[in-house]
């Protein structure tokens, strides 16, 4: 059993932070290398589809706060990013832990008596059940053949798929309170001490951002992983299960390593940042990763297995997608088509401030945008203004955010 540390017990007073759609913002940078190492084993027409599309994919994903609101599904989803599969644990010991999640209901109902009747705090949540609705929107996106609602809907179940990996989301001890851990005082998105709030934004939030580069490399995705999912219940139990067997490992890493550093409140540990996270990568590195990877190969099999359930219909049906199908009939048209292209092995000489965009998105860009950086040269779109952009029917880019 996991007893506090001496100096992380002493957090135990600290105000706890709620979970909110705020607090997700920790994960942002595991949701990111998971979605873009999904589409690496994903059948080929989706695959195309979520590259040519990958900055709305990606909006949906990472769950911007312009986006979901936008969207009235998405609006009232409190108990869908998490699952509480310990609650009817013992004690607080990874072997209760798992004992308590293998008998957890499989119903949503009766898992949402099982919350009632035991009243505890952080005791709630419907992951699996979420995962699961949002895979038949999906099948039905495919079925209406609508580009639009399927990019949508495929980055909101990513969104759910990469939160059954993150160990902190599949337990009662969400924040390292049951297990001692240092927990700050609440601040605001945006703050120096945000990124390091607990156990759980430290572990899948910094650590995957320090590291995110390093981490994709060691991902290792093959064919060999797909499996498309049909049962999404019963693939996300298995998920949420290596997850909570990961997080008392994690919880123990993070208290051991303040404790060997002598850390005990948001300041020091802010001062010594890259010491803990050089800890933190060693002790838990790999077990990050193998979170990580399981994310990814789930969010692909739950993309393919709608995408098999719906006949595996062709992916021309979307208004954007009609011009990868005839690009000499629609690009031509496009303003700014005739603008200098590079060659093979040349680069365009193009100002940071040039305003640019894709064939086959309705987005534009400024040139030093990641997302423009991505755009095959044959797609490449360049425009003299803003408003010849908006003349041809774009929005500005959400990222680099030229004039809108």
């Amino acid at each position: 059993m996991l007893r506090p540390r001496p100096l992380a017990a002493a957090c135990l007073a600290a105000i706890t932070l709620v979970p909110s759609s705020e607090g997700w913002a920790a994960d942002l940078a595991a949701q990111r290398l998971i979605a873009r190492a999904a589409i690496d084993i994903l059948p080929h027409p989706l695959a195309v589809l979520l590259n040519d599309r990958l900055e709305e994919f990606e909006e949906r994903v990472l769950e911007p706060q312009t986006a979901w609101p936008q969207d009235r599904r998405m609006r009232d989803r409190r108990l869908w990013n998490r699952v509480a599969l310990d609650i009817a644990a013992q004690q607080p010991s990874p072997e209760a832990r798992l004992v308590a999640a293998r008998q957890f209901p499989t119903e949503k109902a009766e898992a949402l008596r099982l919350y009632r009747r035991l009243s505890r705090r952080g005791g709630n949540g419907t992951l699996p059940w979420a995962v699961e609705q949002l895979q038949h929107e999906l099948i039905e996106a495919f079925r209406q053949g609508n580009a639009d609602d399927l990019v949508r809907q495929a980055g909101y179940l990513t969104h759910y798929a990469a939160q059954c990996c993150s160990p902190f989301h599949v337990s009662t001890n969400f924040d390292g309170k049951e297990t001692g851990n240092l927990r700050l005082q609440p601040v605001a998105l945006g703050h120096p001490d945000y990124a390091h709030r607990d156990v759980s934004a430290r572990f899948f939030g910094e650590l995957v951002r320090r590291n995110q580069g390093r981490y994709a490399d060691r991902l290792h995705l093959s064919p060999g992983d797909a499996d498309p999912v049909v049962e999404p219940v019963q693939r996300a139990r298995s998920v949420l299960l290596a997850s909570l067997a990961a997080m008392d490992e994690v919880a123990a890493a993070d208290a051991e390593i303040l404790l060997l550093m002598q850390v005990d409140e948001g300041r020091a540990l802010r001062d010594r940042a890259d010491e803990y996270y050089q800890l933190l990568d060693r002790r838990c590195g790999q077990l990050c990763v193998e979170r990580l990877r399981h994310g990814a190969v789930f969010a692909a099999n739950l993309l393919a297995g709608a995408w098999q359930a719906a006949g595996r219909p062709a992916l021309q049906a979307g208004p954007r997608d009609v011009a990868r199908a005839e690009p000499e009939a629609t690009t031509n048209k496009r303003p700014g088509r005739d603008a200098p292209s590079a060659g093979p092995g040349e680069k365009l000489q193009l100002r940071p401030d040039s305003i640019v965009g894709s064939a086959r998105s309705n987005i534009y860009h400024y040139w030093r945008c990641r997302h423009a950086k991505r755009i095959a040269p044959e797609n490449l779109v360049v425009f003299e203004s803003v408003e010849q952009a908006k003349a041809d029917g774009r929005r500005a880019c959400r990222v680099c955010k030229p004039p809108p």
